[in-house]
């Protein structure tokens, strides 16, 4: 049974009652060797690998074209503008496409979108070289991203399911990490590509996109074989000793030997009543069944049984309700939050990389493709040293909350490291485009260039990690609600930024932008001060769905 009295994010973290004060693990894991919160450190140190490739190999595709705006432009015929209304839809489709792969991926598993996406996310980037009309450019561009969008929330929902709440943001920030830096590198790399190549018949710009698809097939042969399923249907083994304790029953893995396994008197006080409920349930409600009435575990799955595409594959056809899940995620305000958090931190990302051939390439700066390409040396030094603070101090910022707390947990815990953002995202805004007004030295430029594109990964793993801690029993739809805002964000700013430095100028611009960016993190206060009222508020709604999920014999 369900509590419907939990608040949805609120748990013990901390068990204060132990003398090292052990952390709970959240969600509880089971005693099954395949569950993937059981995995061996290695294990699971592999899937994070191909996660991150998975993420270069769509991200690449996409974002290889950055540096090189004005050589398509010339090859085309099709102006900067349209360009970069192009590159507006593919973002748009990217986070609509979420609707439809999402719920595929609950319903036939996550391995077999993954490999489906990176193949044809690849192959719908083939056409760009050939195109010849700004109709056919936004064509090409809403297929591939289209095929692309399982890249803005698969992964998120992958990570989740393999690792504790007290750990995500660091995985989440390895996973927001390759997200960026890939759109960085790829730019970096496409203007050697195309100066070295620029002589050819094919011509350099077209080089970019064809090495781009080669290096997609060749991650997709990589995941076939290394990329495994995290669907995973947990529930938790109760059992009860001669002296009427009951015990959640799980093997432990690698946190046998550091982890308490908690466990509370049956005849025991209200308060031990609800800590177990806490330790069970709010971590993820898992379904309790008897240890007496469980089934027997299948032993570990070997290499080729990990190869299937078809093991997660639901028996009933619950598309529509995984779809319906989705637009119902849309009536809570924390995931309105999340999305519109997870969007005002993109926007910049994608006026960064309408305006940087713009501006490096025009007086005083007068910088070559492959020149324009360097400068995005300076997004990935601050992606990965930002890193650090949003992924491991993060989390570190959580537990030693909690600790603070008495051992609960809220999930706005992880909401005070907005403060850096909101510090140095508008500084940083004004030093590139104001700068690059008034003809500053390129250092200049490029650091503010820098710091405003590292910053992005803070607002994602935080607006990502506060939707799952929340919500993390339907966090695959509430991800792609997530996405959906973000990118609808995202496709507004790509239709209009063009037109809006053309009108306003470089200074005007990026002086609104400035302003634009305090507000929309300044927001962060109002959830830390309502957040929890929210959650409690829209918790029994929240929890009436997952119970109707367990009904339908959905239980991830």
């Amino acid at each position: 049974m369900i509590d419907y009295s939990v608040v949805p994010g609120t748990g013990y973290l901390i068990d204060e009652s132990k003398t090292k004060k052990d952390i709970i693990l959240i969600p509880t894991p089971s005693d099954d060797p395949n569950d993937p919160l059981n995995w061996s450190r290695g294990r699971k140190n592999l899937h994070m690998f191909c996660i991150v490739l998975y993420t270069f190999a769509l991200g690449v595709p996409g974002t290889c074209i950055y540096s090189i705006l004005p050589e398509i432009s010339k090859g085309t015929g099709i102006s900067l503008a349209n360009l970069n209304a192009g590159t507006g839809y593919a973002f748009l489709f990217m986070g609509l496409g979420n609707i439809f792969f999402q719920p595929l991926a609950l319903q036939i598993g996550k391995r077999p979108v993954y490999l489906i996406s990176c193949l044809g996310g690849g192959m719908f980037n083939l056409w760009q070289p050939w195109v010849t009309s700004n109709g056919e450019w936004i064509a090409s561009k809403i297929l591939a991203g289209l095929f692309t969008s399982p890249i803005e929330a698969l992964p998120e929902l992958s990570i989740s399911e393999l690792y504790f709440e007290h750990e995500r943001a660091t995985y989440m920030g390895i996973y927001a990490v390759s997200l960026y830096a890939s759109n960085y590198i790829a730019p970096l790399v496409a203007g050697f590509i195309n100066q070295n190549s620029a002589d050819t018949d094919v011509g350099g710009w077209r080089w970019v996109i064809f090495w781009s698809i080669i290096f997609a097939c060749t991650s997709f042969v990589f995941l076939f074989f290394f990329m495994e399923e995290t669907t995973y249907e947990r529930k938790l083994k109760v059992a009860k000793n001669a002296s009427g304790t009951l015990a959640v029953v799980t093997s432990g893995g690698q946190w046998e030997k550091t982890h308490t396994v908690v466990t509370v008197n049956s005849g025991s006080s209200s308060s031990d009543r609800e800590q177990l409920t806490a330790i069970t349930n709010v971590g993820n409600q898992a379904e309790l069944v008897s240890v007496d009435n469980a089934l027997e575990y299948s032993p570990p799955k070997t290499f080729i049984q990990k190869l299937s595409v078809t093991s997660a594959i639901q028996k009933k056809f619950l598309m529509w309700q995984f779809i319906k899940t989705t637009f119902l995620m849309f009536r809570f305000p924390i995931v309105l939050w999340g999305g519109f958090l997870y969007g005002s931190t993109l926007i910049w990302y994608t006026v960064l990389n309408a305006t940087e051939a713009m501006v490096l390439s025009a007086p005083p700066y007068n910088f070559s493709s492959a020149m324009c390409g360097l400068a995005y040396i300076s997004p990935c030094i601050f992606t990965v040293l930002l890193y650090f603070y949003a992924g491991w101090v993060v989390d570190w910022l959580k537990v030693k909350i909690a600790r603070k707390r008495g051992g609960v947990s809220e999930a706005e815990d992880r909401l005070w490291a907005l403060i850096l953002y909101m510090i140095l995202g508008p500084s940083s805004l004004i030093l590139w485009g104001v700068g690059a007004y008034h003809g500053i030295h390129w250092i200049g430029v490029i650091i503010g260039f820098g710091i405003t594109a590292g910053l992005c990964i803070i607002g994602c793993v935080n607006a990502i990690t506060y939707v799952v801690d929340c919500y993390h029993e339907i966090s695959g739809e509430a991800i792609s609600a997530v996405v959906v805002i973000r990118n609808l964000m995202s496709f507004a700013v790509s239709y209009g930024i063009t037109p809006w430095v053309q009108n306003t100028g470089l200074q005007n611009t990026f002086i609104a932008s400035a302003f634009i960016c305090l507000f929309c993190l300044g927001t962060f206060l109002i959830m830390m001060a309502t957040g929890k009222y929210w959650r409690a508020k829209t918790g029994p709604m929240f929890w009436r769905m997952v119970e109707e999920r367990r009904a339908h014999g959905i239980y991830h």
